[in-house]
């Protein structure tokens, strides 16, 4: 790391503000030598670190840009190194030559991920710490930033740094019993032991158990609308959507396949689905249609069971004929605003369907559809934040999983009276994952694909 890097550190494309990154031992200078101030060249020893100077940026005599110009001196800075912003207006024409003078006067292009790479290089991060970083950029919603903010600040490495912790402890409790067995000393008890392994097991498996949970959501939770013809399915979906995006009509059967969008409610990434209705018909078609929505609403992940309570209806028998239906979904009561007088709510209810919720909405005046987006949102995440949540990128869920692996492998050696010299290298070999998570490893492979997948300025 004894050259200087570059690259633009905003987003591709025009905007008001572009922002050049400069990093190494000539970022000073490489900078410098295009910074002028009322005609005259930015000198280096009136650079103060922290401080925003306004300049004219120059290639020789041409004046290209007015810009705003900080440096951060190393190790107080993001990279470690020297580091130098240049925040220009953001054309991409001008970015890319201010970028090409760099390079000319000394600079090469940054590779993708390098500023973090050397930021992790120069411990200003750890690896969990750098590996959120491309998460935090890349959240698609506010939950999955929320989680990327989590390990951005450190909550995976001081978890780890804590397990890591526990393990050192517990090597050290064997090896003295090793070491000094013959001498008069004290040591905890096999059950003391192993309910200490026991409890890092617990820790390990419930951070990947959230983690699983995490992944799940971050991935397009489906909900699926479903019902029988011409109860509103169509419209419900065109309203939460915002859009027209199912085909309305009052012919009953015009959705004779489901219809499916990708978009974001309450934060969290979905796919809505819009189901054919559900009806008696000799109609191949049609039955097709039916047979696709009956297996779409079964693997939901939220199902939304929307009924007309426009028409004369004996509800409780509706709720027997629809118990394993109705158990667990949100029930859309459409039609509110000309609900019928045998409508009451109360005959579903007090069928005692677990989990099930009731809405009453109408597609036509609006009523209670904020409500409905709510409830289905409670149900996607249970909570209304991620608190409980964590994300593990790949490679920390299997060292996490490994450590679980081997510390069961240890309780198993003891249970079978291993010596302690035996089962002591199970731990070791947790402890040697643990040092993975936070990257206390030199290992150029890990560090190869981790940053690969970050953009050039970052």
């Amino acid at each position: 790391m004894f050259d200087t890097i570059t690259a633009i550190s905003t987003a591709s494309g025009a905007g008001a503000i572009g922002i050049l990154r400069i990093s190494g031992p000539e970022a000073l200078s490489i900078s410098t030598k295009h910074l002028f101030q009322n005609g005259n060249k930015l000198e280096l020893h009136n650079i103060k670190p922290r401080f925003a100077y306004t300049c004219e940026f120059q290639d020789g005599p041409r004046k290209m840009d007015q810009v705003l110009f900080l440096y951060f001196a190393g190790p107080n800075s993001y990279t470690g190194e020297d580091l130098c912003e240049i925040h220009m207006h953001g054309n991409p024409i001008l970015l890319r030559e201010a970028i090409e003078i760099f390079i000319r006067t000394g600079a090469r292009p940054a590779k993708q991920g390098e500023f973090t790479k050397r930021a992790f290089l120069n411990g200003k991060l750890d690896l969990s710490e750098a590996e959120s970083v491309g998460r935090l950029i890349g959240a698609r919603s506010r939950f999955e930033l929320e989680l990327a903010q989590k390990n951005v600040f450190g909550e995976i490495s001081r978890l780890a740094s804590n397990l890591r912790s526990q393990l050192i402890s517990l090597k050290a409790e064997c090896e003295a019993e090793i070491d000094f067995s013959t001498e008069d000393l004290t040591y905890e008890s096999f059950e003391q032991r192993k309910l200490r392994i026991l409890k890092i097991i617990e820790i390990c498996d419930s951070l990947l158990k959230r983690s699983r949970q995490a992944e799940i959501l971050l991935e397009k939770s489906r909900v699926v609308l479903y019902g029988e013809p011409n109860t509103g399915k169509s419209s419900l979906m065109n309203l939460i959507l915002g859009k027209d995006r199912s085909i309305i009509s009052d012919i009953p059967g015009t959705t004779r396949d489901y219809v499916s969008e990708e978009f974001l409610l309450e934060g969290v990434p979905i796919r809505l689905t819009d189901t054919a209705g559900i009806r008696k018909t000799s109609d191949t078609i049609e039955k097709l249609g039916i047979e696709r929505s009956e297996k779409e609403f079964s693997s939901a992940d939220v199902r939304v069971f929307v009924i007309d309570v426009s028409a004369k209806t004996d509800w409780k028998i509706f709720g027997e004929e629809n118990r394993s239906k109705l158990e667990g979904a949100v029930v859309a009561a459409n039609k509110i605003d000309i609900a019928d007088s045998s409508w009451i709510p109360e005959k579903i209810l007090n069928l005692n369907l677990p989990g099930t919720v009731i809405c009453e909405v109408s597609c036509k005046t609006k009523q209670g559809i904020e409500n409905l987006i709510q409830k289905i949102s409670e149900k996607l995440i249970s909570l209304e934040s991620s608190e409980d949540y964590v994300i593990l990128e790949e490679r920390n869920r299997y060292h996490f999983t490994t450590i679980v692996n081997s510390l069961e492998q240890c309780i198993r050696l003891m249970e079978d009276r291993a010596p302690a010299e035996i089962y002591i290298k199970e731990i070791d070999s947790a402890l040697t994952e643990i040092g993975e998570v936070n990257g206390r490893v030199d290992t150029e492979e890990i560090l190869g694909r981790i940053f690969s997948k970050f953009c050039v300025g970052k």
